[in-house]
């Protein structure tokens, strides 16, 4: 009897914790770019056409085939997650990770033929440590050095 009385405060915060997780999972949405205000995209905020609002959710843009070019994640208008690129073969072309707009993490970019092209880590925004670039053919290009 004993054991039950210890576990039920750990299976109460499970039991918030998924709960609260798939709260938030059916409160998030998707937008595709002919929603989102073009000019306020060029100035760094996602907000829609139709109201004005600044979205939070998923936003994607596809090229002209369907093949997704473009998946980025906002909320409150502001980049905030992983935002990806893809070339037109379907090919991983970048990877980026931000917070309220600002570059954080490690940023990637491939080749079309799915070589790495460059890597860096970025916190607040400032390139930290090297950036490496490589040749299409995996040969190390050169190594810049960030702050």
């Amino acid at each position: 009897m004993n054991h039950q009385i210890k576990f039920r405060p750990y299976l109460l915060t499970l039991l918030v914790l998924l709960f609260s997780v798939n709260l938030l999972a059916q409160d998030a949405k998707t937008y595709f770019h002919n929603q989102v205000d073009d000019l306020a995209m060029q100035e760094g905020q996602a907000i829609l056409k139709s109201t004005g609002a600044p979205i939070t959710g998923r936003l994607i843009t596809n090229y002209d085939n369907g093949q997704i070019r473009l998946e980025g994640h906002y909320v409150n208008g502001q980049k905030h997650g992983a935002f990806r690129w893809w070339h037109p073969s379907g090919q991983l072309g970048s990877e980026e990770f931000f917070t309220a707009n600002i570059k954080e993490g490690t940023s990637r970019m491939w080749y079309a033929n799915g070589q790495i092209k460059q890597e860096g880590n970025y916190k607040n925004g400032v390139l930290k440590g090297r950036m490496k670039y490589w040749e299409k053919d995996g040969s190390v290009r050169k190594i810049s050095k960030g702050q």
